[in-house]
């Protein structure tokens, strides 16, 4: 019986993109509910239906849980500072944790539906697409994000850095940092 939804963070024991496949299809095989896996430099995100033997089922194939995060729960009611959400979002995506970094702008765009945190949302979505060995999909989202991210006020991030930021990112394909001066309020006038 399936409990919930629930994302694991595994240690990454050396596994690319590329492994992504072969891994959905060895969780699977073990019978895990796998929605989807995500492999980051230092860690490995699988999304899936959780039931009481997919911790076991795991660790059993050898990774190390870091950490397992219900997924269910909706955060987007909550009121949540400004400041805070944009923290969280740079200390998630400077973790290379990429769905979450967008997951925790969303509820707030929603609300407001600025497109300057909805470029926000999609440079994430972009490094998601690398973590799912989908370059194409990645050129795509982060040609998209650049474009809202140049023509809108983004709340707290320096923008000017970003958009450098992200043309390396294009030609390199690569995940880059949002820094300490990367973050600072915008000017209220």
């Amino acid at each position: 019986m399936l409990k919930s939804r629930a994302l694991i963070i595994i240690n990454n024991p050396g596994l690319t993109p590329i492994n992504r496949q072969e891994l959905m299809s060895k969780l699977r095989s073990e019978g895990l509910k796998v929605i989807n896996v995500r492999i980051a430099n230092d860690h490995i995100e699988i999304d899936l239906y959780i039931n009481d033997t997919a911790i076991e089922k795991i660790q059993s194939l050898g990774f190390v849980i870091k950490e397992s995060i219900n997924i269910n729960e909706e955060s987007e009611d909550k009121e949540l500072n400004e400041e805070y959400v944009m923290r969280r979002y740079v200390e998630l995506f400077n973790e290379e944790r990429f769905w979450e970094a967008h997951e925790v702008l969303e509820g707030v765009w929603r609300r407001s539906r600025d497109e300057g945190l909805r470029g926000l949302i999609i440079l994430a979505a972009a490094f998601v697409k690398i973590q799912e060995n989908n370059p194409e999909a990645f050129k795509r989202l982060i040609t998209r994000a650049k474009e809202l991210i140049m023509s809108n006020e983004i709340p707290w991030i320096n923008r000017e850095n970003i958009l450098r930021k992200i043309d390396s990112a294009l030609t390199t394909m690569k995940p880059f940092k949002i820094e300490g001066q990367d973050l600072r309020p915008t000017q209220k006038t």
